[in-house]
């Protein structure tokens, strides 16, 4: 049972008759309370703020904090699969704590977390593909918006970076099942002001994480490696969740060392067909993209991803529930290497954006950057290893990167990790298109061919005309010429192949 660390269990707050605790986990504490002036049951969930803060910071925090819960009202009115907040405040505890909170919609029902294991515990069979990716394109499509999120100056980039099954929820509102998205954004408060408090927070293993390791990306695992989380790391989260759910358990467990090492092993991917699921082959490269350890290598959008799955089940294509930028249908990577398509920039200076609300659970704060996307080198080039600011930013971080990133060379590897002549790689050049690759050769090919149609005339008119004799100036004979001219279209060939910029 959740505890009352607050002691407001049967107070008024304000509007909001405090009735009993819901939930308790490393961010803060949900009750659920009675909305006196809407006469209706909401979520108050209520922010665990260090005490230290200073009295002069918890106003900068607050409106920090408001900025977090204006940008969630805006998305969830644009975005039905988001839940909605309804007031945001602090509470005047018992204990004289300072006690930010948002109140929220009210939903009954239970997490796609709690599906699972009650479907597991009475020995039903997990859910079908087919089944588990309806009930996930809400979701899907929500994040994409999200990330296309129409904002005052252009399109807003919100990442959630904390999807899981317990942040899904299956609500029952009148007499239909709805899903819902929690928790986009109050951890990032709650760090935010942990850092204005000069603090650290560590797991019991010793890791500072600020995501829940089961379903942490390796972006988010090893951020000097992989580079700032993003988009992208909402794809990771999408496709954890949806293989979960096709397995019936959780497939990313035990300690923070084992969860880490399954994340960044290389040669086994948790996908699908590593969980004994049986699904189409389409399917499972889907999912293996989706869940690639270099972030460059998953897809770039969260949408592009669910296209290729329901294309893969045969299912129509869904659309998300407001207009996003056109993209393309495929993801680069499958019609090209890797690292040919834009990919998330390296990790330091890189912006730490706040996940909106963030639901209870094994997670601590992490330093954060700056509001806005910060300058970064030109194409190619690489920050210093040591670049990451040392005084902290009050601001809570919106992440107002692009939605689609620009493209940048691979984050530096650590020297141990990897030989320095490694170190410094080249885009990977994409493959070229028949149009490309037809005029490139077209002059190789046309010399080639007159070299065969000479030898052709000049075997025809030996044979019928010259008894046999071929045609020639002196020791130089036709068959020379063509034998010339085929050579000479393939060198052209070979070197506009291997001296293409392409």
């Amino acid at each position: 049972m959740a505890e009352d660390v607050f002691r407001i269990v049967g107070t008024t707050q304000g509007a909001f008759k405090v009735e009993r605790v819901v939930a308790e986990g490393g961010f803060g504490v949900v009750y659920r309370a009675y909305h006196e002036a809407f006469r209706a049951p909401v979520a108050l969930k209520c922010l665990k703020v260090p005490e230290t803060l200073p009295e002069q910071l918890r106003a900068q925090f607050l409106d920090k904090f408001r900025e977090e819960a204006e940008l969630l009202f805006r998305l969830s009115a644009a975005i039905p699969a988001v839940v909605r907040p309804l007031h945001h405040d602090v509470i005047s505890a018992a204990t004289g704590v300072f006690v930010p909170f948002i109140a929220l919609e009210w939903l009954e029902g239970g997490t796609l977390a709690n599906h699972i294991a009650s479907r597991a515990a009475r020995g039903a069979p997990p859910l079908s593909p087919v089944e588990v990716i309806r009930l996930l394109t809400p979701v899907a499509r929500a994040l994409e918006a999200a990330h296309h999120f129409p904002g005052p100056s252009g399109p807003t980039c919100v990442v959630h970076r904390d999807l899981k099954p317990a942040n899904i929820f299956l609500a029952q509102i009148h007499g239909a099942e709805v899903v819902k998205i929690l928790d986009f954004g109050i951890a990032r408060a709650r760090d935010a002001a942990t850092v204005m408090a000069g603090q650290t927070a560590t797991t019991s293993g010793g890791l500072s994480t600020a995501f829940t390791p089961a379903y942490g990306a390796p972006e988010q695992w090893a951020p000097k490696r992989f580079g700032k989380t993003g988009p992208w790391t909402d794809v990771w989260g999408l496709a954890v969740t949806a293989v979960e759910a096709l397995a019936g358990r959780e497939i990313i467990a035990g300690d923070h060392v084992a969860m880490m090492g399954t994340v960044l092993d290389e040669k086994r991917r948790p996908t699908p067909r590593s969980e004994g699921i049986l699904v189409p082959d389409v399917l499972e490269a889907a999912f293996r993209r989706a869940l690639a350890v270099d972030p460059r290598e998953r897809f770039r959008d969260i949408g592009a991803f669910w296209d290729e799955v329901e294309q893969a089940l045969g299912l129509p294509r869904s659309a998300p529930p407001i207009a996003v930028p056109s993209r393309s249908h495929a993801p680069p990577a499958a019609r090209s290497r890797p690292s040919a398509f834009p990919a998330p920039p390296p990790p330091p200076r890189a912006t730490r954006a706040p996940d909106l609300l963030q639901s209870p659970g094994l997670t601590a704060p992490a330093p954060l950057a700056a509001t806005r996307e910060l300058d970064l080198p030109e194409r190619g080039g690489r920050l210093p290893p040591h670049s990451m600011p040392t005084e902290p930013v009050v601001p809570l971080a919106l992440d107002w990167s692009p939605p689609a990133p620009a493209p940048f060379a691979r984050p530096s590897y650590a020297p141990s990790r990897m030989p320095p002549s490694m170190m410094e790689r080249a885009p990977a050049r994409p493959s070229l298109s028949t149009a490309e690759l037809m005029a490139m050769f077209a002059l190789p090919v046309r010399l080639a061919g007159a070299g065969v149609v000479i030898t052709l005339l000049d075997l025809a008119a030996a044979s019928l005309l010259f008894d046999g004799r071929r045609i020639g100036v002196g020791p130089i004979g036709l068959f020379h010429v063509a034998v010339g001219l085929v050579v000479l279209g393939i060198g052209i060939a070979v070197f506009r192949l291997f001296s293409s910029d392409r």
